[in-house]
């Protein structure tokens, strides 16, 4: 009996080490990625600031690298972004250079043109809002461009009648956030047959359109697994009443989450996945959930919105978080640090992703054709409490 107990101590030892060894690489993964999108960011503002005047040589990519504290290749890989964006040029065994904005042909939009259409969610968090506004700005500003904006509700309708109202004011091109749970829109489809149009945030499967967002599949799968190397194998998913499966941001979300279930050979359990019509019956929903005798020990919320609601129905029933149950949101939106406990979550880079929808836009208002593009951009994990990952270390260490 003594050998048998030995033996179950040490392997299961051997298992929360081997968690606590890929969480921490999980971590430094995610570190790696803050340090590349930091270093996009930075050399993308001294570009567009004029610090780095038009003609400069940049460094070697070697030199770029030990600066940045990145590898080589993860350099060449922001360099090509920069480039895609029209900020830089590489030429073949003399270097990368930085190209002039001015000498963009901007002067062949009549001064009455130079005006872009923003239409976003209002349903969408604030940051997400002011992220993508502020990002859509900061490339179309130094190219001339004015931006009008206005929030549209979750109306097709009203949609409808802010896209045409904007094409009477004979804007150049549009960024539109379409409505959650469509595959189409008749507005958005005669919109972009006169004039340049990008989708942002989630994109209309039947529509061959630009978009630009987030790369919703690859960060549920990070968020999910993170849960499933803390050694939760009940994982339950939370879908907002607003957003469901029929939202494609939210479907890769859930990919992504059934993905990982997959790798890690857990199998789906489609009643551990909530959902609802509306905001009350939601509510009500997640209080049966946690009820349930057999309730799942983690929840991946589709956004901290929703991971409010979870904490809330959790509160009122009993449920510790993270001790009974952890719990990762998606968005980080600015409270979310400052929960109790604070929520492990995913960042959205909503600026850089404004940025690129802009540069995208204007591409295109410039002459670029071919055929439409999909651009989704990485999103950090951040690790706070709500998922238990301190009380997980300091017992693997204590072993």
């Amino acid at each position: 009996m003594s050998i048998l107990g030995g033996s179950s101590h040490l392997l299961s030892s051997f298992f929360c080490v081997e968690g606590t060894h890929l969480v921490i690489k999980s971590r430094k993964r995610e570190q790696t990625k803050q340090l590349y999108d930091q270093f996009v960011s930075s050399l993308r503002e001294r570009i567009l600031s004029g610090h780095f005047s038009a003609g400069m040589r940049l460094p070697s990519d070697t030199e770029l690298a030990i600066e940045a504290h990145l590898s080589r290749d993860q350099v060449r890989q922001a360099l090509a972004l920069l480039t895609e964006e029209g900020l830089l040029e590489r030429k073949q065994g003399r270097g990368t250079f930085v190209l002039s904005l001015s000498s963009t042909p901007v002067s062949s939009q009549p001064a009455t043109q130079k005006q872009i259409g923003l239409m976003l969610n209002h349903e969408g968090p604030e940051e997400l809002n002011i992220g993508f506004l502020v990002g859509v700005e900061q490339a179309l500003k130094v190219h001339g461009y004015s931006v009008t904006f206005n929030y549209t509700e979750e109306d097709q309708a009203q949609q409808a009648q802010d896209i045409e109202r904007m094409q009477v004011n004979h804007v150049a091109g549009m960024i539109i956030c379409p409505l959650s749970g469509m595959a189409i829109a008749a507005a958005i489809q005669r919109a972009q047959v006169a004039l340049p149009v990008v989708l942002i945030d989630r994109y209309l499967p039947e529509l061959s359109t630009d978009y630009v967002g987030v790369d919703n599949r690859g960060a549920a799968y990070r968020a999910t697994e993170h849960l499933l190397i803390l050694g939760h194998k009940r994982i339950g998913m939370v879908i907002s009443a607003q957003e469901r499966l029929q939202t494609t941001s939210i479907y890769e979300r859930w990919q992504g989450y059934c993905e990982a279930l997959r790798h890690y050979k857990v199998a789906y359990d489609e009643s551990l996945v909530v959902t609802a019509t509306n905001e009350e019956d939601l509510k009500a929903a997640i209080g049966t959930f946690l009820r349930r005798e057999d309730r799942p020990d983690a929840i991946f919320a589709v956004n901290d919105y929703v991971a409010l609601d979870v904490m809330e129905a959790a509160r009122e029933q009993g449920i510790a978080i993270p001790a009974d149950l952890a719990l990762v949101g998606f968005d980080d939106i600015n409270l979310a640090a400052h929960l109790s406990p604070p929520l492990t979550t995913i960042a959205q880079p909503f600026q850089d992703i404004g940025f690129r929808a802009g540069m995208l836009l204007l591409s295109r208002i410039e002459g670029m054709t071919g055929p439409a593009r999909h651009i989704s951009l990485p999103a950090n994990l951040i690790v706070r409490e709500s998922c238990g990952v301190q009380s997980h270390i300091k017992k693997a260490l204590s072993l």
